[in-house]
């Protein structure tokens, strides 16, 4: 059986499809770079939590965003050889990237250099890992197959994920490879076991500072408003979900050319997501508010105020840690400000429904970016 090529393996959904795909008996070679130093091989065993050996999981390095994707013509002769299946989830999920340039070669150029040097080879399917929200800043009914309809949109990442669904399509087109697209919506779960990515940063932080305010409330009720769009749609879909579907689309024999949402029909609305999450913590008060004074419009699309940013920094205990980026704040308790107390949790991108995806240029509950 030809191994199925993964990128993204240490990621949070690639870790999941990889386990998935050994699961059923297919075998899996994880294209994966080397960071800090530390091999790829090694950052791969550590996210999946089992070793290569060469015959169920192998692992090449690699990175997406250098010339010749830095593989030896060895291991491009290889690759040629054996795949015929790629699931692409590799990918920088900044929404603000400090280095446009490699940021749109591993989202772009270097994906393309990958479908092109092994169209040469056995390639037949690659199954690109997109998100729901490169619906942008666009409203009502998004139906699947509409693309780039002139959409403004949020930020440098829905910009770059249409750009790449695009690019990687057209390409398929012309060189007969059949290119299938998955946009699921906001990915959570628990907190993986093993190292690598994490759900949805700025919703599980946004979780844990809740709990945090139950500990320090002790039972009492806790006044804080949160901005929010509380009728707004609140669209979560569980990493088991997406990765099943993944693989069985990208399997799936009539499934050429396919792009499927991933997201939960009747998706929550804000305000009921924030009174499931307060009910399940046990802690009163808190209630979503109307605000877009408090969202600013930069060049680069829609960003949260200081304060958040500064709040979700800071966030830590009540369960597992949070994970920051080198050179974040230190953890810290975190203070509601005097009465009557303000929490910005926005702007998140826009909420997709059942089979499509509906925009709304609103705040929200730290949504954040797939993986």
């Amino acid at each position: 059986m030809p191994p199925v090529l993964v990128t993204g393996a240490t990621g949070f959904i690639g870790r999941e499809v990889v386990r998935r795909l050994l699961a059923a008996g297919r075998p899996v070679v994880a294209l994966a770079r080397r960071r800090r130093n530390r091999p790829a091989a090694d950052r791969v065993a550590a996210a999946v939590g089992l070793g290569p050996d060469g015959r169920r999981l192998d692992v090449v390095e690699a990175d997406l965003t250098r010339p010749g994707l830095g593989l030896e013509p060895s291991a491009w002769r290889r690759l040629r050889e054996t795949v015929e299946l790629v699931i692409h989830g590799a990918g920088d999920t900044s929404f603000f990237p400090e280095a446009s340039t490699s940021f749109r070669a591993g989202h772009v150029d270097g994906p393309l250099e990958l479908l092109h040097g092994l169209t040469t080879g056995r390639l037949r399917v690659w199954a690109q890992l997109s998100t729901a929200y490169v619906c942008g800043r666009r409203s009502g009914l998004v139906l699947e197959h509409e693309g780039d309809v002139g959409q403004a949109f949020h930020n440098a990442y829905e910009r770059v994920k249409l750009e790449a669904e695009t690019a990687l399509r057209g390409a398929g087109a012309r060189l007969g490879v059949d290119v299938r697209v998955f946009r699921p919506s906001i990915v959570v779960g628990t907190a993986p076991e093993t190292a690598g990515g994490s759900p949805a940063n700025l919703f599980s932080g946004f979780i844990r500072l809740v709990g945090m305010l139950a500990e320090s409330a002790n039972g009492a009720e806790v006044p804080l408003r949160i901005v929010a769009a509380p009728q707004a749609p609140f669209n979560i879909v569980p990493v088991d979900f997406v990765t099943a579907a993944v693989v069985a689309l990208a399997l799936y024999p009539d499934g050429a050319g396919r792009i499927s949402h991933l997201v939960v029909a009747d998706a929550p609305s804000q305000q009921a997501t924030l009174a499931m999450i307060t009910e399940r913590l046990g802690v009163r008060g808190l209630s979503c508010w109307m605000c877009v004074a408090l969202v600013s419009r930069t060049p680069r699309g829609w960003r949260p105020g200081r304060a958040h940013a500064r709040g979700l920094s800071r966030v830590s205990g009540a369960g597992r840690p949070v994970r920051r980026r080198r050179g974040a704040a230190a953890p810290g308790p975190v203070r509601a400000p005097a009465p009557p107390p303000v929490l910005p949790c926005g702007p998140s991108a826009h909420r997709p429904g059942p089979g499509d995806t509906r925009g709304s240029p609103s705040g929200g509950l730290g949504g954040d970016r797939v993986r």
